[in-house]
């Protein structure tokens, strides 16, 4: 096999290098919806619970007050989240992998056992996201709202299709991925096979 033949292809890494900045930047959102979560929590439990043991404390009367809705937002904050982790995860090889029989095992082989749980997760990714989109559908015909706040369901919903999507585009990617460390025997992407 000669050199060239042992090179991944130019279009991977050039859509590899594109999905990374995607899915980053979609991560970044995720990760102020959970810094958001978080002041979101700590404003409602320092109202409902702190403040007014503080204000008794030194004489004062404080009815106890927390954010309205803030679990409707907490919910909605933790949907955008994960759903905008995903693609990252699966294009870094985040996910969980038990590799106690395969850490000792050739590239080739553990790339081929990536290959097959990358096909399964692309289906399954294609699926939901399928799915998501008749549960999008729904939310906008029957204008959904939360309880309290009267938030439509729509956006936050439309952002996880958005995201289920990606998922799957990063999931055929890495199936693609998988099968060039097959073909190559050498490690491709971020973190390589042969580090998970």
């Amino acid at each position: 096999m000669d050199a060239t033949a042992k090179r991944p292809s130019a279009a991977l890494a050039a859509i590899g290098t594109v999905l990374e900045r995607v899915c980053g930047a979609v991560a970044v959102i995720g990760g102020v919806a959970l810094l958001g979560m978080i002041v979101v929590s700590v404003i409602s439990i320092f109202g409902r619970s702190i403040l007014p043991g503080l204000a008794g404390f030194v004489g004062l009367e404080f009815r106890a007050a927390s954010i309205p809705g803030d679990v409707e937002l907490v919910q909605i904050g933790t949907g955008v989240a994960v759903f905008a982790f995903l693609p990252f995860c699966q294009l870094r090889r985040g996910n969980v992998l038990v590799d106690f029989f395969t850490s000792g095992a050739p590239l080739r082989v553990r790339a081929g056992l990536d290959l097959v749980g990358n096909l399964i997760f692309t289906a399954l990714a294609g699926l939901i996201a399928w799915r998501l989109v008749a549960g999008l559908q729904d939310k906008i015909a029957y204008n959904d709202t939360t309880m309290v706040l009267r938030l439509p369901e729509a956006y936050p919903f439309a952002f996880g299709v958005a995201c289920a999507w990606l998922l799957a585009i990063v999931c055929a990617y890495t199936v693609w991925r998988s099968a060039e460390e097959i073909r190559t025997d050498r490690p491709i992407g971020p973190q390589d096979v042969a580090e998970h």
